[in-house]
Protein backbone atom coordinates (compact mmCIF):
# COMPACT_ATOMS: atom_id res chain seq x y z
CA UNK A 1 0.00 0.00 0.00
CA UNK A 2 1.19 3.55 -0.61
CA UNK A 3 1.43 5.83 2.39
CA UNK A 4 -0.64 8.96 2.68
CA UNK A 5 1.12 10.20 5.78
CA UNK A 6 3.61 9.14 8.40
CA UNK A 7 1.47 10.77 11.06
CA UNK A 8 -0.32 8.40 13.40
CA UNK A 9 -4.08 8.60 12.89
CA UNK A 10 -6.72 8.60 15.56
CA UNK A 11 -9.84 6.50 15.34
CA UNK A 12 -12.79 7.81 13.38
CA UNK A 13 -14.68 8.62 16.54
CA UNK A 14 -11.78 10.65 17.90
CA UNK A 15 -11.33 12.42 14.58
CA UNK A 16 -14.94 13.51 14.43
CA UNK A 17 -15.20 14.42 18.09
CA UNK A 18 -12.02 16.50 18.31
CA UNK A 19 -13.00 19.87 19.88
CA UNK A 20 -12.86 22.79 17.50
CA UNK A 21 -10.77 24.83 19.90
CA UNK A 22 -7.95 22.28 19.62
CA UNK A 23 -7.32 23.31 16.01
CA UNK A 24 -4.83 26.18 16.16
CA UNK A 25 -2.76 27.42 13.23
CA UNK A 26 -0.90 29.94 15.40
CA UNK A 27 1.29 27.15 16.74
CA UNK A 28 2.37 26.11 13.24
CA UNK A 29 4.98 27.53 10.88
CA UNK A 30 3.25 28.04 7.53
CA UNK A 31 3.91 30.48 4.72
CA UNK A 32 1.40 33.26 4.09
CA UNK A 33 -0.08 31.52 1.02
CA UNK A 34 -0.47 28.31 2.99
CA UNK A 35 -2.21 30.09 5.85
CA UNK A 36 -4.56 31.73 3.38
CA UNK A 37 -5.46 28.32 1.95
CA UNK A 38 -6.04 26.84 5.40
CA UNK A 39 -8.20 29.77 6.50
CA UNK A 40 -10.23 29.44 3.31
CA UNK A 41 -10.75 25.73 3.95
CA UNK A 42 -12.32 26.42 7.34
CA UNK A 43 -15.50 27.71 5.67
CA UNK A 44 -15.22 26.10 2.24
CA UNK A 45 -17.07 23.19 0.64
CA UNK A 46 -14.82 23.17 -2.42
CA UNK A 47 -13.35 19.69 -2.79
CA UNK A 48 -10.05 20.84 -4.28
CA UNK A 49 -9.54 23.43 -1.55
CA UNK A 50 -10.29 20.87 1.16
CA UNK A 51 -8.02 18.25 -0.38
CA UNK A 52 -5.20 20.76 -0.71
CA UNK A 53 -5.68 21.87 2.89
CA UNK A 54 -5.87 18.25 4.02
CA UNK A 55 -2.63 17.44 2.26
CA UNK A 56 -0.92 20.43 3.86
CA UNK A 57 -2.14 19.64 7.36
CA UNK A 58 -1.43 15.93 7.16
CA UNK A 59 2.07 16.29 5.78
CA UNK A 60 3.33 19.47 7.42
CA UNK A 61 1.50 20.00 10.69
CA UNK A 62 3.62 19.64 13.77
CA UNK A 63 0.67 19.13 16.12
CA UNK A 64 -1.77 16.22 16.19
CA UNK A 65 -4.86 18.42 16.57
CA UNK A 66 -4.12 20.13 13.27
CA UNK A 67 -3.31 16.83 11.59
CA UNK A 68 -6.68 15.56 12.78
CA UNK A 69 -8.37 18.49 11.06
CA UNK A 70 -6.64 17.47 7.85
CA UNK A 71 -8.19 14.02 8.12
CA UNK A 72 -11.59 15.57 8.83
CA UNK A 73 -11.35 17.52 5.60
CA UNK A 74 -10.34 14.40 3.70
CA UNK A 75 -13.27 12.40 5.09
CA UNK A 76 -15.66 15.24 4.30
CA UNK A 77 -14.63 15.17 0.64
CA UNK A 78 -14.53 11.38 0.48
CA UNK A 79 -18.15 11.21 1.66
CA UNK A 80 -19.19 13.19 -1.44
CA UNK A 81 -17.93 10.34 -3.64
CA UNK A 82 -14.67 11.98 -4.68
CA UNK A 83 -12.52 9.08 -5.95
CA UNK A 84 -9.16 10.57 -5.05
CA UNK A 85 -10.26 11.37 -1.52
CA UNK A 86 -11.82 7.94 -0.99
CA UNK A 87 -8.62 6.18 -2.02
CA UNK A 88 -6.47 8.50 0.09
CA UNK A 89 -8.68 7.88 3.11
CA UNK A 90 -8.63 4.11 2.57
CA UNK A 91 -4.84 4.24 2.33
CA UNK A 92 -4.67 6.26 5.53
CA UNK A 93 -6.81 3.81 7.46
CA UNK A 94 -4.77 0.91 6.09
CA UNK A 95 -1.53 2.58 7.15
CA UNK A 96 -2.97 2.93 10.64
CA UNK A 97 -3.96 -0.78 10.73
CA UNK A 98 -7.67 0.12 10.81
CA UNK A 99 -8.37 -2.54 8.23
CA UNK A 100 -12.15 -2.71 8.55
CA UNK A 101 -12.48 1.00 7.77
CA UNK A 102 -9.86 0.77 5.04
CA UNK A 103 -11.69 -2.12 3.38
CA UNK A 104 -14.98 -0.24 3.51
CA UNK A 105 -13.51 2.80 1.76
CA UNK A 106 -11.74 0.73 -0.89
CA UNK A 107 -15.09 -0.89 -1.61
CA UNK A 108 -16.71 2.54 -1.89
CA UNK A 109 -14.00 3.48 -4.40
CA UNK A 110 -14.30 0.17 -6.25
CA UNK A 111 -16.91 1.45 -8.70
CA UNK A 112 -14.21 3.54 -10.36
CA UNK A 113 -12.36 0.34 -11.36
CA UNK A 114 -9.02 1.92 -10.51
CA UNK A 115 -6.42 -0.89 -10.80
CA UNK A 116 -4.74 0.32 -7.60
CA UNK A 117 -8.01 0.03 -5.67
CA UNK A 118 -8.70 -3.43 -7.11
CA UNK A 119 -5.17 -4.52 -6.23
CA UNK A 120 -5.58 -3.16 -2.69
CA UNK A 121 -8.80 -5.12 -2.26
CA UNK A 122 -6.98 -8.19 -3.55
CA UNK A 123 -4.30 -7.77 -0.90
CA UNK A 124 -6.83 -7.39 1.89
CA UNK A 125 -8.93 -10.39 0.92
CA UNK A 126 -5.89 -12.55 0.15
CA UNK A 127 -4.25 -11.75 3.50
CA UNK A 128 -7.44 -11.51 5.58
CA UNK A 129 -7.12 -7.87 6.58
CA UNK A 130 -10.42 -6.40 7.76
CA UNK A 131 -12.18 -9.55 6.62
CA UNK A 132 -11.88 -13.31 6.62
CA UNK A 133 -9.06 -14.49 4.37
CA UNK A 134 -10.43 -15.44 0.97
CA UNK A 135 -7.64 -16.27 -1.49
CA UNK A 136 -10.09 -16.98 -4.30
CA UNK A 137 -11.71 -13.56 -3.97
CA UNK A 138 -8.34 -11.90 -3.49
CA UNK A 139 -6.94 -13.54 -6.61
CA UNK A 140 -9.96 -12.45 -8.64
CA UNK A 141 -9.28 -8.87 -7.60
CA UNK A 142 -5.63 -9.37 -8.60
CA UNK A 143 -6.82 -10.61 -11.98
CA UNK A 144 -9.05 -7.56 -12.52
CA UNK A 145 -6.28 -5.20 -11.44
CA UNK A 146 -3.70 -6.99 -13.60
CA UNK A 147 -5.93 -6.69 -16.64
CA UNK A 148 -6.21 -2.99 -15.79
CA UNK A 149 -2.43 -2.60 -15.94
CA UNK A 150 -1.27 -2.89 -12.32
CA UNK A 151 2.22 -4.40 -12.28
CA UNK A 152 1.90 -5.19 -8.56
CA UNK A 153 -1.26 -7.17 -9.27
CA UNK A 154 0.41 -8.96 -12.18
CA UNK A 155 3.24 -9.99 -9.86
CA UNK A 156 0.93 -11.28 -7.14
CA UNK A 157 -1.31 -13.01 -9.67
CA UNK A 158 1.72 -14.83 -11.06
CA UNK A 159 2.40 -16.26 -7.60
CA UNK A 160 -1.25 -17.27 -7.22
CA UNK A 161 -1.02 -19.25 -10.46
CA UNK A 162 2.37 -20.66 -9.47
CA UNK A 163 1.12 -21.91 -6.08
CA UNK A 164 -2.49 -22.59 -7.03
CA UNK A 165 -3.70 -20.13 -4.37
CA UNK A 166 -7.34 -19.29 -5.01
CA UNK A 167 -7.08 -20.31 -8.62
CA UNK A 168 -6.17 -23.38 -10.69
CA UNK A 169 -2.40 -23.85 -10.73
CA UNK A 170 -0.76 -23.02 -14.05
CA UNK A 171 2.97 -22.50 -14.52
CA UNK A 172 2.26 -21.19 -18.01
CA UNK A 173 -0.03 -18.42 -16.73
CA UNK A 174 2.36 -17.74 -13.87
CA UNK A 175 5.21 -17.18 -16.34
CA UNK A 176 2.92 -15.06 -18.54
CA UNK A 177 2.05 -12.66 -15.73
CA UNK A 178 5.64 -12.49 -14.47
CA UNK A 179 6.50 -11.52 -18.04
CA UNK A 180 3.83 -8.83 -18.14
CA UNK A 181 5.04 -7.34 -14.87
CA UNK A 182 8.68 -7.55 -15.99
CA UNK A 183 7.80 -5.68 -19.18
CA UNK A 184 6.53 -2.84 -16.97
CA UNK A 185 9.87 -2.68 -15.15
CA UNK A 186 9.29 -4.96 -12.16
CA UNK A 187 12.76 -6.43 -11.56
CA UNK A 188 11.51 -9.03 -9.08
CA UNK A 189 9.15 -10.28 -11.77
CA UNK A 190 12.07 -10.42 -14.20
CA UNK A 191 13.99 -12.52 -11.67
CA UNK A 192 11.09 -14.93 -11.17
CA UNK A 193 10.59 -15.24 -14.91
CA UNK A 194 14.32 -15.97 -15.17
CA UNK A 195 13.94 -18.79 -12.65
CA UNK A 196 11.06 -20.16 -14.73
CA UNK A 197 13.29 -20.21 -17.83
CA UNK A 198 16.16 -21.73 -15.87
CA UNK A 199 13.95 -24.59 -14.65
CA UNK A 200 11.65 -24.86 -17.65
CA UNK A 201 8.49 -24.12 -15.65
CA UNK A 202 5.70 -22.78 -17.86
CA UNK A 203 8.17 -21.85 -20.59
CA UNK A 204 10.72 -23.67 -22.71
CA UNK A 205 13.87 -24.19 -20.68
CA UNK A 206 16.51 -21.64 -21.66
CA UNK A 207 19.49 -20.70 -19.53
CA UNK A 208 20.55 -17.89 -21.92
CA UNK A 209 17.11 -16.31 -21.59
CA UNK A 210 17.26 -16.74 -17.82
CA UNK A 211 20.67 -15.08 -17.67
CA UNK A 212 19.39 -12.24 -19.82
CA UNK A 213 16.55 -11.60 -17.38
CA UNK A 214 18.81 -11.82 -14.32
CA UNK A 215 21.23 -9.40 -15.96
CA UNK A 216 18.39 -6.98 -16.71
CA UNK A 217 17.33 -7.03 -13.05
CA UNK A 218 20.92 -6.46 -11.96
CA UNK A 219 21.45 -3.59 -14.39
CA UNK A 220 18.17 -1.95 -13.39
CA UNK A 221 18.38 -2.25 -9.60
CA UNK A 222 21.38 -4.44 -8.72
CA UNK A 223 18.79 -7.03 -7.72
CA UNK A 224 20.18 -9.20 -4.90
CA UNK A 225 18.50 -12.50 -5.81
CA UNK A 226 19.51 -12.09 -9.44
CA UNK A 227 23.11 -11.56 -8.36
CA UNK A 228 22.86 -14.69 -6.22
CA UNK A 229 21.42 -16.74 -9.07
CA UNK A 230 24.09 -15.57 -11.52
CA UNK A 231 26.72 -16.47 -8.93
CA UNK A 232 25.16 -19.91 -8.65
CA UNK A 233 25.15 -20.38 -12.43
CA UNK A 234 28.88 -19.70 -12.70
CA UNK A 235 29.71 -21.70 -9.56
CA UNK A 236 27.57 -24.83 -9.68
CA UNK A 237 28.16 -27.88 -11.85
CA UNK A 238 24.44 -28.42 -12.35
CA UNK A 239 24.14 -25.43 -14.68
CA UNK A 240 27.18 -26.03 -16.88
CA UNK A 241 25.55 -28.00 -19.69
CA UNK A 242 22.29 -26.03 -19.80
CA UNK A 243 24.15 -22.71 -19.76
CA UNK A 244 26.83 -23.70 -22.25
CA UNK A 245 29.69 -23.49 -19.77
CA UNK A 246 32.66 -25.83 -20.11
CA UNK A 247 33.74 -25.25 -16.51
CA UNK A 248 32.89 -23.21 -13.45
CA UNK A 249 33.97 -19.57 -13.48
CA UNK A 250 34.76 -18.89 -9.84
CA UNK A 251 36.00 -15.36 -10.43
CA UNK A 252 32.66 -14.32 -11.87
CA UNK A 253 30.67 -16.23 -9.28
CA UNK A 254 32.65 -14.58 -6.49
CA UNK A 255 31.87 -11.12 -7.87
CA UNK A 256 28.15 -11.87 -8.07
CA UNK A 257 28.07 -13.40 -4.60
CA UNK A 258 29.91 -10.37 -3.23
CA UNK A 259 27.18 -8.04 -4.51
CA UNK A 260 24.33 -10.14 -3.16
CA UNK A 261 26.05 -10.83 0.16
CA UNK A 262 26.50 -7.11 0.70
CA UNK A 263 22.76 -6.68 0.21
CA UNK A 264 21.95 -9.18 2.94
CA UNK A 265 21.36 -12.37 0.93
CA UNK A 266 22.13 -15.21 3.36
CA UNK A 267 22.79 -17.82 0.66
CA UNK A 268 25.36 -15.57 -1.01
CA UNK A 269 26.99 -14.89 2.35
CA UNK A 270 27.31 -18.63 2.83
CA UNK A 271 28.79 -18.97 -0.66
CA UNK A 272 31.28 -16.19 0.11
CA UNK A 273 32.44 -18.21 3.10
CA UNK A 274 32.68 -21.36 0.99
CA UNK A 275 34.63 -19.51 -1.70
CA UNK A 276 37.15 -18.27 0.87
CA UNK A 277 37.38 -21.72 2.42
CA UNK A 278 38.06 -23.47 -0.88
CA UNK A 279 39.90 -20.67 -2.66
CA UNK A 280 37.26 -20.36 -5.39
CA UNK A 281 37.71 -17.00 -7.10
CA UNK A 282 39.76 -15.70 -4.20
CA UNK A 283 42.76 -16.77 -2.13
CA UNK A 284 42.05 -19.30 0.61
CA UNK A 285 41.44 -17.53 3.89
CA UNK A 286 39.97 -19.33 6.89
CA UNK A 287 39.53 -16.12 8.85
CA UNK A 288 37.41 -14.55 6.11
CA UNK A 289 35.59 -17.85 5.60
CA UNK A 290 34.65 -18.08 9.29
CA UNK A 291 33.64 -14.40 9.35
CA UNK A 292 31.26 -14.91 6.41
CA UNK A 293 29.85 -18.10 7.95
CA UNK A 294 29.14 -16.03 11.06
CA UNK A 295 27.40 -13.38 8.94
CA UNK A 296 25.37 -15.98 7.04
CA UNK A 297 24.30 -17.51 10.33
CA UNK A 298 23.21 -14.09 11.61
CA UNK A 299 21.09 -13.67 8.47
CA UNK A 300 19.45 -17.06 8.90
CA UNK A 301 21.31 -19.50 6.67
CA UNK A 302 20.48 -22.98 7.94
CA UNK A 303 23.85 -24.58 7.11
CA UNK A 304 26.20 -21.88 8.38
CA UNK A 305 26.05 -22.89 12.05
CA UNK A 306 27.28 -26.40 11.31
CA UNK A 307 30.15 -25.04 9.20
CA UNK A 308 31.15 -22.66 11.98
CA UNK A 309 31.57 -25.55 14.43
CA UNK A 310 33.62 -27.58 11.96
CA UNK A 311 35.87 -24.70 10.91
CA UNK A 312 36.62 -23.49 14.42
CA UNK A 313 38.11 -26.90 15.25
CA UNK A 314 40.78 -26.19 12.61
CA UNK A 315 41.66 -22.69 13.79
CA UNK A 316 43.61 -21.12 16.61
CA UNK A 317 41.95 -18.95 19.23
CA UNK A 318 43.75 -15.93 17.82
CA UNK A 319 42.41 -16.51 14.32
CA UNK A 320 38.91 -17.14 15.63
CA UNK A 321 39.06 -13.79 17.45
CA UNK A 322 40.14 -12.10 14.21
CA UNK A 323 37.23 -13.72 12.38
CA UNK A 324 34.80 -12.48 15.01
CA UNK A 325 36.20 -8.97 14.65
CA UNK A 326 35.89 -9.16 10.87
CA UNK A 327 32.31 -10.41 11.24
CA UNK A 328 31.39 -7.25 13.17
CA UNK A 329 32.97 -5.11 10.46
CA UNK A 330 31.09 -6.95 7.71
CA UNK A 331 27.77 -6.64 9.56
CA UNK A 332 28.27 -2.89 9.79
CA UNK A 333 28.98 -2.65 6.05
CA UNK A 334 26.04 -4.73 4.83
CA UNK A 335 23.04 -2.71 3.74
Amino acid sequence: MKYLSNTVLLTTAMLLSAPSWAYDLSIEIFEDEELTLLKTAETSDDAEVLKAASDLLIYQSMYQENTDRGYQYLKQVAETGDQEAMVALADAYYDNDEYDLSLAWYHKAEAGQDPYVLYSLGVMYFDGEGTEADMEKGTQYYLQAAKGGSSDAMYQLAFSYDNGDGIKQSYEKSAYWFGQAAALGDVSAAYNLGVAYLNGEGVDKSCPKAMELFTTAINEENHALSNAKMGDIFYSNRYKKACGLSKSDYNRSFNYFTEAAGQGDAYSQYMMALSYLKGHGVEKDKISALAWFYVADEYGDEDAGREIIKLKLLMSGEDIAKAEQLKEQLLEEIW
